[in-house]
């Protein structure tokens, strides 16, 4: 397991590096020429919602996104769309301002898919998206713009009794 995390953490680097230097050539573009700016939102459930089960359906959509998944590193067709994939903020105080953690409260969606049902013990939670480009980068993911993200939902709060 140990030399899997350690090859993980290599390609994972890599990747970085990879995208750091794609995304410094990429800043040509302007996206205030875009009609509308790409957006994530949730759709179910909505702010104040109450389960009273533990399980919770979170529906998740997008507006000018070409939803592709994690390290395959696809460029949206449209000059105006992002090219990336969820993730699923929960009690997180401040999101990331790059990189998107692989750590507790950080639900990760590289596969592409655009709903989840979470199971959550009775409490309040805050749930928010993030988008991020095949290498978990919340800042670059616009097609020929570099720096426009990070592309945030509002958050919304819910109750699980």
């Amino acid at each position: 397991m140990a030399l899997i995390n350690k090859n993980f953490r290599k390609v994972f680097l890599v990747l970085i590096f990879f995208s750091t230097s794609v995304s410094a050539s990429n800043g040509s573009s302007n996206l205030n020429d875009c009609p509308e700016k790409p957006s994530v939102f949730i759709i179910s459930p909505q702010n104040g919602f109450i389960s009273d089960s533990n399980n919770v359906k979170v529906v998740f959509g997008s507006k000018n996104v070409e939803i592709n998944p994690a390290g395959k590193g696809e460029i949206a067709t449209n000059k105006c769309f992002a090219s990336g994939h969820h993730h699923l903020l929960v009690n997180i105080e401040s999101p990331p301002e790059s990189f998107i953690p692989f750590d507790k409260g950080y639900y990760h969606f590289g596969g592409g898919q655009t709903e989840t049902v979470l199971d959550l013990e009775p409490g309040t939670y805050s749930l928010q998206l993030i988008l991020g480009s095949y290498v978990h980068n919340s800042k670059m993911q616009v097609n020929d713009f570099a720096g426009q993200g990070p592309f945030l939902s509002k958050k919304i709060i819910i109750k699980v009794n």
